[in-house]
């Protein structure tokens, strides 16, 4: 499948709709219904296409669509609304502000508060299901060794990408991954954390051993799919989140040692050219599968605005989102990167806006992109989702954790001299670990990371309570099982402590 061309795009979407149901009997149903076998499916390289198109939709940047098992329809993961995995991973932060769901806002959401239809993150246990099934298809197909190999390394990554988000909102879950039982109808307990996160690092481990898989698609025409580095990069991500150390130490500096990645000279030029060589991965946008996180920013009579000294003109936004004046605030006098970000605007009836006149927090833009393309509302453009400066920073803070920072400062300067700040020298561990959270704000803000490096450091409660949502306690660094699916467990399922 050629992740460039929209039609190919749309019709293998089709094509997954119909191969890939599962029963409606349930929200805990994992078996995978339909009427194809090894002996009529997955004979070419096009039926593992079809396959996994209906994985890769999952994290999709456009709305959303019909879970076709349940006939509910789900918000993508990576979609703009703030039922989203992406959303959600920053309006519980510090770094952007939405009241429109006032339990996110006040930390005051329970498990009935986003079950069914309202819970698109959680839904996602059933595409970890089905990307079980499609891996074990694949290995029973009579397509060629090397062309199989590539597509399992493909399917495995996605199944853990899907496996980290589940484990990053609720712990482990009850995840099928035995392809002989995905028919049983017997609801499964939760995995423990251990085995949780052992299957997750033996796929990505499983991928990244394949001679077959790419390290890059950066400037191909197959930009787009799960790649080598892609695989790196999650297991990076579990390895932080897990605060084993020297394991992402070590991945960190086998992406950097891979010769694939680099940072650009200017930190704009990430989010203005496709498939550039300081992206790992990006979710790629176009008219079919348009960006919505732009019309989020902009204030109803929002004219025009500086970011850095490009002029952006469009119409008026939703005005739901905003990075708050404090966190704005974190950025150092001449921070290149808030070229990237308007902090005052001129309205339709010519009134210069700002902080002291009505603008309750900064807009940050990001995508200089989106000028030239219109008023919007949607915009085709790749949404990054995983780049080198956040390995960078990640290996800096994995060698501080283990040795201070001395080691560290190499790979935390690169990141600041892009940004045109001043190297940092002589700071102890614990100053080195509180400067490199706020470095890791700045360089990543409204790129999903925040909430996961809250957590942790330890901050995340702290900082919600301070900004006023004085309800936010221990419990809320993972969402609640959501309550439909404790009582269909009926006692099997354990529901996450205190909820």
């Amino acid at each position: 499948m050629k992740f460039t061309t929209i039609n190919k795009f749309i019709l293998l979407t089709l094509l997954a709709s119909f191969f890939i149901l599962v029963s409606c009997e349930d929200e805990l149903e994992a078996k995978v219904y339909n009427d194809l076998t090894p002996d009529n499916f997955f004979k070419t390289e096009n039926d593992f296409n079809a396959a996994l198109v209906a994985l890769y939709s999952s994290f999709s940047i456009d709305w959303g669509g019909k879970d076709p098992g349940v006939d509910i329809w789900y918000n993508y993961l990576y979609n703009a609304n703030n039922k989203s995995y992406l959303m959600r991973s920053e309006l519980t932060t510090d770094e952007l502000w939405n009241d429109w769901d006032a339990n996110l806002l006040n930390f005051t959401w329970g498990p009935a508060t986003y079950s069914g239809g309202n819970a698109p993150v959680y839904s996602r246990i059933r595409y970890v299901a089905r990307a079980t099934d499609i891996i074990d298809k694949i290995k029973n197909s009579t397509v060629d060794d090397a062309t199989k190999n590539r597509y399992l390394a493909e399917a495995r990554t996605l199944r853990a990408w899907l496996m980290y988000i589940l484990y990053d909102f609720f712990g482990p879950v009850n995840v099928k991954i035995n392809p002989i039982t995905l028919g049983d109808t017997d609801i499964i307990p939760r995995w423990s954390d251990e085995e949780y996160t052992g299957i997750i690092e033996q796929d990505l481990l499983n991928a990244i051993s394949t001679d077959e898989l790419p390290e890059t698609y950066n400037g191909s025409e197959d930009w787009g799919r799960a790649s080598k580095g892609l695989s790196r990069m999650l297991l990076l991500k579990l390895y932080m989140h897990k605060k084993e150390w020297i394991k992402a130490e070590t991945i960190g500096k086998d992406i950097i040692n891979s010769g694939s990645y680099s940072l650009n000279d200017n930190y704009e030029d990430t989010f203005l050219n496709a498939s550039n060589n300081e992206l790992i991965y990006a979710i790629v946008g176009n008219d079919a599968v348009p960006n919505w996180f732009f019309q989020h920013l902009f204030p109803g009579d929002y004219a025009s605005g500086l970011a850095g000294n490009t002029i952006i003109e469009r119409g008026g936004g939703w005005y739901g989102y905003s990075m708050p004046w404090e966190f704005f605030d974190k950025f150092e006098t001449g921070d290149l990167r808030t070229n990237t970000i308007i902090s005052e605007y001129t309205s339709g009836g010519g009134t210069l806006v700002d902080r002291t006149s009505g603008l309750r927090g900064a807009i940050p833009l990001k995508y200089k992109g989106i000028e030239g393309l219109g008023s919007g509302p949607s915009y085709a453009i790749d949404w990054v989702i995983f780049r080198y400066s956040d390995v960078l920073l990640s290996v800096a803070e994995a060698i501080n954790e283990q040795r201070g920072p001395v080691d560290a400062y190499q790979y935390v300067n690169q990141v600041r001299a892009r940004a045109g700040v001043s190297d940092w020298s002589g700071l102890t561990k614990d100053d080195f670990r509180d400067a490199i959270l706020d470095e890791r704000g700045r360089e990543l803000f409204c790129e999903g990371h925040r909430r996961q490096d809250l957590i942790r450091h330890g901050k995340f409660i702290d900082r919600a309570v301070e900004r006023g949502a004085t309800s936010a306690d221990a419990k809320h660094t993972l969402f609640p099982i959501p309550a439909d699916i404790i009582l269909e467990g009926n006692g099997t399922i354990e529901q996450n402590p205190n909820y």
